[in-house]
């Protein structure tokens, strides 16, 4: 992680940590001009960060950063490093945001910041949220899976986890580009880092909590407790926006000491809907705020989708924005990469692209097809990275019970999966005949489409618009959308680059 560098006057760190910190060495004021928590990127002058962390721990080598130049070391326990003042701290992590927000001049006081975060949907709503509050006038940077960006959108590299350094610099991008919002995308691991140090937010929204990242998270209370941090940062006239139809989200709601707006569909709740009608390519929704009411009509498909709706026509609500404005930002949204995406390429049966890698998340994928669907549902399904057995076996079921032909590919392998990982995923799918497996992803998809009929649809899940490589493309890569196309339009498998 490279240096994060402010104007030359920098930032007191006696002033910053106050009460915070043990000051052990020199107690002359100090001034921060850049910072960071790798040892191996320190430059002369750098207020270098010891972090913990599950794989390493920055204290080990505070001594090497001393010896690049670093001018302070802020850390949780003394560390042999002389010369220079440390300042010791109860959570580093928190200090470490703190500081590089003040490096760039605290760029959320000039902003409106929204905050979202759920185990699935998360991208979604940060993009519904962002075209409600364009629709509405308002300058618009977002910060979430698919990318950074305000005036220029960068593309966020797949996996890519939001760093304090990161977050900061964007902020102050966003102030630079005149922006009036900025919604960040927040997942649980980066909540229990404390990314989200030195920001406070104008909202914090809630999608869902299910039993996903579990492994990582040890218990379901766990997950829970990472995914409430996000409200520990709204500030005093914050509002949060909570799920009254997922039950772990509404048990936050009795913990809240600020005010909160909740979305339902089955439970009642303060902004609600009614699905009218759905096809494959569109479906039609009755949104309804107290005693008003608008229809909406949006080419994203599925009862999740109506749902992050929702979420995002609440906090337009919470900003004054009238019903049918909101309805003209959520229809505004009429794809995004890898998110019940449809591959139309003249064909007569429905292809969809979905990013869905938990059990709930497959399941309202499949759940949306299913409802638009008159022939087969036939499903392609992928684990993308090290997936435990028992999240397989829900997998499984999941596809068993919603599918009615699932060909599994096995390319994506890790240590969990491989190399019993189909058969864990086919035990869970009991109800399922003849389950298919193929080692090549691009095979897969072919094979999947090779097998639907007119009326049937197609799901391709687990990688959305994540990139992989393909055979005969030496080293390129193609992701789950770019694979389908080129397969629809007669390119054979494996692929060779045209001439």
């Amino acid at each position: 992680m490279s240096s994060l560098s402010t104007r030359p006057a920098g930032v007191s760190l006696h002033e910053l940590l106050a009460a915070d910190a043990q000051i052990v060495g020199s107690q002359q004021e100090l001034f921060a001009t850049s910072c960071t928590s790798d040892a191996d990127q320190v430059r002369p002058g750098d207020v270098y960060v010891a972090l913990s962390g599950a794989v390493s721990d920055g204290h080990d080598a505070a001594v090497e950063a001393v010896e690049r130049g670093a001018s302070a070391v802020i850390c949780e326990r003394l560390v042999p490093a002389f010369g220079v003042p440390q300042f010791v701290v109860p959570d580093a992590h928190i200090v470490y945001g703190r500081l590089c927000q003040a490096l760039m001049g605290s760029p959320d006081k000039q902003l409106k910041v929204i905050g979202v975060t759920g185990t699935s949907g998360k991208t979604t709503v940060a993009r519904l949220l962002a075209s409600v509050l364009r629709a509405a006038g308002g300058v618009v940077g977002t910060i979430d899976s698919l990318g950074f960006g305000s005036a220029d959108e960068r593309p966020r590299a797949p996996d890519a986890e939001l760093s304090p350094p990161a977050l900061a610099r964007n902020l102050a991008h966003m102030v630079a580009d005149g922006c009036s919002h900025a919604v960040v995308e927040l997942s649980s691991r980066e909540l229990c880092r404390s990314v989200l140090a030195g920001v406070e937010l104008d909202a914090a929204c809630l999608t869902n909590i299910s039993r996903d990242h579990l492994a990582w998270h040890g218990s379901l209370e766990n997950y829970r407790r990472a995914k409430r941090r996000i409200v520990d940062h709204l500030a005093a006239t914050g509002v949060a926006i909570l799920n009254a139809d997922d039950p772990e989200s509404v048990k936050i709601l009795s913990e809240l000491d600020h005010p909160a707006l909740t979305t339902g569909m089955r439970r009642p709740a303060e902004i609600s809907a009614h699905i009218i009608e759905q096809h494959v390519n569109e479906q039609t929704f009755v949104l309804t705020a107290g005693d008003e009411s608008v229809g909406v009509r949006t080419t994203m498909i599925g009862e999740h989708h109506v749902a992050n709706c929702l979420t995002a026509a609440a906090l337009g609500l919470v900003y004054r924005i009238d019903l049918t404005t909101i309805a003209r930002g959520l229809e505004a949204v009429e794809e995004l990469p890898g998110r019940m995406e449809r591959i139309a390429c003249g064909q007569e049966f429905a292809v969809l692209v979905d990013a869905a890698r938990s059990a709930d998340a497959l399941r309202a994928a499949l759940r949306a097809a299913r409802q638009v669907t008159a022939g087969r549902l036939i499903c392609v399904y992928g684990p993308t990275g090290p997936t435990p057995q028992s999240e397989l076996r829900s997998l499984g079921r999941v596809i068993g019970a919603m599918s009615d032909l699932a060909v599994v590919t096995t390319d994506a392998t890790s240590e969990d999966y491989a190399p019993s990982g189909s058969s864990v995923l086919f035990s869970g799918a009991a109800e399922l005949q003849h389950p298919q497996e193929m080692g090549d992803r691009a095979a897969a998809i072919a094979r999947a489409l090779d097998e639907a009929r007119a009326g049937d649809t197609v799901v391709i899940a687990g990688r959305g618009d994540r990139p992989y490589e393909t055979p005969g493309r030496d080293g390129q890569l193609l992701n789950d959308c770019q694979v389908a196309r080129r397969l629809l339009r007669g390119h054979p498998a494996p692929f060779h680059i045209p001439a």
